[in-house]
């Protein structure tokens, strides 16, 4: 179903409260239930009509962007045996947490080890 006409002086306000409000109008339009695209292009209509008081549009959120956390790993080299029989507790990467140890071998499926990574980061918080 298509949204209710909102008339132009309701454009003007909700574009001005928006460029006074320090988030960037995409933000802004999301938690305003606003679609970007239609709030961009009641700003060119305005202006185009006349009003030339609508001020820039704000580049950069208040809200604060996710932190990354840097760990350096140890990278030791380790000798794969010529014969796989003989030794089939080789791991290609392994992780010590506090007392943990996690060997992770080669053949280990890429979102089976994504999704490891991801509980042990949140069970470290």
């Amino acid at each position: 179903m298509r949204a209710p006409r909102v008339p132009v002086e309701e454009q003007y306000r909700l574009i001005m409260e928006c460029r006074k409000s320090g988030l960037s109008d995409h933000q802004w339009c999301l938690n305003n239930d606003i679609n970007p695209g239609t709030f961009y292009y009641w700003v060119k209509r305005l202006r185009k009509n006349g009003c030339g008081d609508i001020p820039e549009k704000n580049q950069l959120s208040t809200y604060e962007q996710s932190h990354q956390e840097v760990v350096k790993i140890e990278m030791n080299s380790i000798s794969v045996p010529t014969d796989m029989n003989k030794n089939t507790d080789t791991a290609a990467m392994e992780l010590m947490i506090g007392n943990m140890n996690l060997r992770i071998s080669n053949e280990t499926a890429p979102l089976l080890l994504a999704k490891t990574i991801q509980i042990l980061a949140e069970l470290s918080c």
